[in-house]
């Protein structure tokens, strides 16, 4: 969800900047926040918590990205007229406990992959967005959702009691999108759901698909979508449409699309190379302060190791994806991957040719240089 980025009547954009949390902030007019990297502080009590929205009673939205705390470990986002929420990593630091009451709240999207526990109280949800690696969203017992859309992705689920009790909660969902993981950890704890009912009586989609590469999984144990658990999901709901994405149809897609992007990156570096090489024959006898054209060597030359490095880095992400895959998708992507590295080693060679051109200009004016200054003690002499 993206919200506005700079100031307007009704909301504020706030980036690095250091906040005491016992301040009172009070800003009745204030409809949408977007915070971003962010230090919220409190220097009374390591235990304390606070509730910094409180005075935000016309607050609709609100983005939390990457902020930073200290000195308490909960943070209360109180605030009766929310109704858009964003958490992108909202928070690292002494916060341990993010708690929000948003009776009004419409639209939730959680990113988190620190071990913050979430207790969400807002019964008029409408769409639910969670990914994390475990499963630390909670809502109170009583609280009746009433959910149209629910993706929740966790990368390394462990407790099914939790991912049972989430889902429980999420009963009334209508169009539900599940992490690969989630149905792996339910197939290997058929005992917690044998005899138990579907819980989704209005769903009209479910959508499976991994979180995981392929290759994070090689080491561990590979387990199918069992009946039972396609049953507990779907059975109360036979309408339901059903589609799952296995993780060789996945890191397919992946390998296919990094390939897309590195092609792309590597022409525009080559269109961007031939340019400044057609210039720099251009200019090349053109007066420069030497000093400064070594300084402009080495950003250059730095310039040249950052893409190098991004480039490699690339190309084992892709081949990382394309060992693990089965030969037969392997072998639809291969020629592109090999295509793609007589591209990369020919604009390798441009940045290459691109920085030992600069090099040579800058012997070339450094030669002159020294020349111009024996030319002038001689003459001096």
């Amino acid at each position: 969800m993206d919200f506005p980025t700079d100031y307007m009547y009704g909301t504020a954009d706030t980036f690095s900047f250091v906040f005491k949390a016992t301040s009172t902030w009070e800003l009745p007019a204030l409809t949408s926040l977007y915070l971003r990297d962010v230090t919220l502080c409190c220097d009374e009590n390591n235990d304390k918590y606070i509730d910094i929205f409180s005075k935000f009673v016309n607050l609709k939205n609100l983005s939390i990205i990457g902020c930073e705390t200290n000195g308490f470990k909960v943070l209360n986002i109180c605030l009766p007229l929310l109704s858009n929420l964003e958490l992108d990593q909202p928070v690292n630091g002494s916060v341990k406990f993010i708690n929000v009451v948003a009776p009004q709240l419409k639209n939730l999207t959680i990113t988190d992959f620190g071990y913050k526990q979430y207790l969400i109280s807002a019964t008029n949800l409408v769409f639910l967005r969670y990914k994390g690696y475990h499963c630390f969203l909670h809502f109170p017992a009583d609280d009746y959702l009433s959910l149209e859309k629910a993706d929740i992705c966790l990368k390394y689920p462990k407790c099914a009691h939790q991912v049972l009790r989430l889902l429980q909660q999420l009963r009334n969902v209508k169009f539900l999108t599940l992490s690969l993981e989630i149905v792996e950890l339910l197939s290997l704890s058929m005992e917690l759901i044998s005899n138990q009912p579907s819980p989704f009586a209005n769903l009209k989609s479910l959508k499976v698909h991994p979180e995981r590469y392929l290759y994070e999984v090689r080491k561990l144990e590979r387990v199918k979508m069992s009946s039972e658990v396609r049953g507990y999901l779907l059975d109360s709901s036979p309408g339901a449409t059903f589609t799952m994405v296995s993780r060789e149809e996945y890191d397919t897609k992946l390998a296919q699309n990094l390939i897309k992007q590195l092609r792309t990156f590597l022409e525009k570096e080559k269109a961007g190379t031939e340019t400044k090489m057609t210039k720099m024959h251009e200019q090349g006898k053109a007066h420069v302060d030497v000093d400064m054209s070594w300084k402009k060597l080495n950003v250059q030359i730095e310039k040249g190791r950052e893409k190098a490095s991004f480039i490699i880095e690339m190309l084992k992400d892709i081949n990382g994806v394309l060992t693990t895959l089965p030969a037969s998708n392997r072998a639809t992507i291969q020629p592109s991957f090999s295509t793609l590295l007589a591209e990369t080693d020919i604009v390798m060679k441009k940045i290459t040719d691109c920085i030992k051109m600069d090099c040579d200009e800058n012997q070339r004016r450094l030669s002159l240089c020294f020349h111009e200054l024996a030319t002038n003690l001689q003459s001096s002499s």
